[in-house]
């Protein structure tokens, strides 16, 4: 049962006071305001980075080559950071109202990234129905880390492999593939949008930075992310897991200022997301918490803790 506590059921986890956590979890409801305040941050600094790129540009126009790629790798990483929060609007978790939820989450964390925010939820559905199974609907984890990956990773090749396998996928209904194609194309007119202006305005090494943030890095920077979450460091790189069951993994990373931006929206806690999907990531601190007073879960969540970097390099050093 390392690395997973699934098959664990909730009635069989209890504390010292004998509470077990099918009643613990009762109490545990969303916090809203941080959750809006966590994905405020996300804006805030995508917006600071725009502006900084925007004055360097003014400022020290022969230093396009060193901010463009510093600020592509911003812009892509604040990009992953808020769309994290897609995840939490996919369990209801932004607004108590599920209309409202939805309403929020399609204009400001789907818009950007040409999402719908149903088909998401249907699709992310199925990654937990299927973890570590060839019907898995998120499976990134799938990819050994070689060199050759990586670079498919940051010349969009892994990117157009993967939307292509979505467009082929039988789990959205008709309406929902309609749906999904009417906010890919809402997605680009904002980013094209977004390009004539700044093209308009003389900043065009805003323009560049722009595209290679949210076309090259963000996809990069959550590729990785989800490998990092899931992938057996075991796994044989000629291992086809399309055809071959992987296995579930779920991790819990150390928390740092960098590892919970990099695993923001509960993300470093995925292990114990996956366990039980529908509460909030404002409260799996608390869950945690809990699971500590159980000997059996108490061993897996110890056995399971690790780095981003930790399984970085073994996934890197993987046969």
């Amino acid at each position: 049962m390392q690395n997973n506590l699934e098959g664990i059921s909730f009635d069989e986890v209890i504390d010292e006071t004998g509470k077990s956590y099918t009643v613990f979890r009762t109490t545990l409801l969303p916090r809203y305001t941080k959750v809006i305040s966590d994905i405020l941050k996300g804006y805030f600094f995508l917006l600071l980075t725009s502006f900084l790129v925007i004055l360097l540009d003014q400022t020290y126009p022969s230093l396009w080559w060193l901010y463009i790629p510093a600020g592509s790798i911003l812009i892509g990483y604040i990009a992953a950071y808020i769309a994290l929060f897609i995840h939490e609007a996919g369990h209801y978790n932004i607004h108590p109202d599920k209309k409202i939820n939805d309403s929020l989450a399609t204009f400001f964390l789907c818009l950007p990234f040409g999402l719908s925010m149903k088909s998401y939820r249907k699709i992310h559905w199925q990654h937990h129905l299927h973890l570590g199974t060839p019907l898995d609907t998120e499976t990134s984890y799938f990819n050994a880390l070689t060199k050759l990956f990586i670079l498919e990773t940051l010349t969009g090749i892994h990117l157009l492999r993967t939307m292509l396998k979505k467009g082929t996928n039988n789990v959205l209904t008709k309406e929902q593939k309609k749906q999904s194609s009417i906010m890919l194309f809402a997605g680009f007119l904002l980013h094209a949008l977004i390009l004539v202006l700044s093209f308009l305005t003389g900043h065009w090494t805003f323009a560049i930075t722009w595209i290679l943030g949210f076309g090259i890095f963000f996809p990069f920077f959550a590729t990785i992310r989800q490998i990092l979450e899931h992938r057996d460091e075991l796994a044989n790189h000629a291992t086809n897991f399309n055809k071959i069951p992987h296995g579930k993994v779920s991790r819990l990373f150390i928390h740092t200022i960098l590892s919970s931006s990099f695993g923001a929206a509960g993300f470093t806690r995925h292990m114990i997301h996956h366990w039980d999907p529908q509460i909030s990531y404002t409260r799996l601190k608390d869950i945690e918490n809990f699971l500590q007073c159980n000997k059996r879960t108490k061993e897996i969540i110890h056995s399971s803790k690790t780095s981003y970097s930790t399984v970085l390099k073994k996934l890197l050093a993987a046969p």
